[in-house]
């Protein structure tokens, strides 16, 4: 992976990505972004390329450097400083011997990396300055983003947030709750789909953006991640294909969203409904 300078221009067009003086090289900067929204299958993405032998993937699976840049006093909030964040784009030398064994192990292919990548959900819905110091620093980024019904995204992380998260059965949380979640600002940004691409695609050309169907990773697993490697330019040598392509990752319980539920959910979300069934169902 080329070395990548960063330039006196792009600097001081930076709105919220602080750099040091000393930052020049930022060859380390992400090729692609898995950008969510969660519970539509970047936990899958994640696990399923995160040992092929052409790409590195950063650890932990989401920094939400970029979502939390416009928000410092967040509790969850850690840094804005550029340096900090390329320090995950790194293998250090353990980590580095154990990809290379399971590189052989897996894919009888050496650990040789050329495209670097983040997996971040919440990236889906960054606003659009946000993605204009993305672009700023890397123009040629490659977006993956994707795309499930609304209704059965925001059930799926409801249940994960405010039960499995919390060790707490679904029945023991209120409706009240459920409601407030449902109705949260950044679940109806997560359900409109067409504006976040639209956001995305205002900065990066259409080549740049891949929207990927959850249902597919159950549809036609092989085949899709075969597209995703294809798109970020990588080997699609079937060796590279993880045996656990079929396992579910990161499953919630089987259960279909309560009727009271629904029919709250579908009046709430009528307009995102609308344009997921006109674009992507």
């Amino acid at each position: 992976m080329m070395r990548r300078e960063l330039t006196d221009d792009v600097r001081s067009r930076l709105r919220y990505v602080r750099v040091r003086p000393e930052t020049r090289d930022i060859g380390r900067f992400p090729d692609f972004f898995i950008a969510g929204p969660q519970r539509t299958g970047t936990t899958w993405l994640h696990a399923n390329l995160r040992f092929h032998p052409e790409i590195f993937l950063s650890e932990p699976k989401e920094i939400y450097f970029f979502s939390r840049l416009k928000t410092p006093d967040d509790p969850k909030y850690r840094s804005s400083d550029l340096e900090w964040y390329l320090t995950f784009f790194r293998d250090r030398p353990a980590v580095w011997v154990y990809k290379q064994l399971q590189c052989l192990s897996r894919t009888r292919r050496p650990y040789a990396p050329k495209t670097r990548g983040e997996a971040t959900a919440s990236y889906a819905a960054l606003d659009s300055d946000v993605i204009e110091d993305v672009a700023l620093l890397n123009p040629d980024l490659k977006i993956v983003v994707m795309v499930r019904d609304p209704v059965e995204r925001v059930w799926s992380h409801a249940k994960k947030d405010l039960a499995r998260n919390r060790a707490r059965r679904l029945e023991d949380v209120s409706d009240e709750e459920l409601r407030r979640f449902f109705s949260d600002p950044y679940q109806i940004r997560c359900a409109r789909y067409a504006e976040n691409i639209e956001r995305w695609e205002s900065r990066f050309s259409k080549a740049q953006v891949y929207v990927g169907r959850f249902d597919d990773i159950a549809i036609r697993p092989e085949a899709f991640l075969t597209e995703v490697l294809a798109f970020l330019g990588v080997s699609t040598d079937p060796r590279c294909i993880p045996a656990s392509v079929r396992q579910p990752v990161n499953p919630t319980s089987e259960s279909q969203v309560p009727d009271r539920h629904r029919r709250f959910l579908e009046e709430l979300l009528r307009d995102e409904i609308a344009s997921w069934r006109a674009r992507f169902a």
